[in-house]
């Protein structure tokens, strides 16, 4: 067992070593009327701001995300702001990046988890884009997301915009 145990330790550094990691501050805006199935009055977009840590091996993209603001625009209460301690909610997701010199495609599909009283909150979004890397360690990327639960009460609804940094 400790030889097992080692070995995989062994393979995870190795890989981590060799891929590439990059962290990335994500804005995603919605016009939409729950993710919830919460009826709100009068509800038109919400705008949730997020940092992501990804890892490129090839072609494969890793990561994880989890939001820490939300802005919420409403026909009934106006713009409001609130504040999400990161860490409860999380974004995983698994997709491929194909190079074409400086541009790139992307496609991903993850799953969304809260922790404590939004739990129902999980979801599956799909996310396709294009990014441009600005000299050796700048992105910018821009995305469509869909809820795949929801595909049609989502699609072309949601869009996310990313900047990061790639160590």
């Amino acid at each position: 067992m400790k030889k097992f145990i080692a070995l995989f330790f062994v393979i995870l550094i190795s890989t981590i070593s060799m891929a590439g990691f990059s962290l990335g501050i994500n804005n995603v805006v919605a016009k939409t009327e729950s993710f919830t199935d919460t009826p709100l009055s009068g509800f038109v977009g919400i705008d949730v701001l997020g940092l992501d840590a990804r890892f490129e091996l090839g072609p494969l993209v890793v990561g994880i995300e989890t939001p820490f603001m939300m802005f919420t625009l409403s026909e009934d209460t106006g713009v409001d702001t609130s504040l999400i301690i990161p860490g409860i909610g999380w974004h995983g997701y698994i997709g491929a990046k194909l190079d074409f010199g400086p541009l790139y495609i992307l496609g991903d599909v993850g799953h969304t988890l809260a922790i404590g009283e939004q739990l129902e909150l999980g979801f599956s979004p799909l996310r396709l884009g294009a990014g441009i890397n600005i000299g050796k360690h700048l992105y910018l990327e821009l995305t469509a997301v869909t809820i795949l639960q929801k595909l049609n009460e989502t699609l072309g609804k949601i869009f996310t915009l990313q900047a990061g940094f790639i160590f």
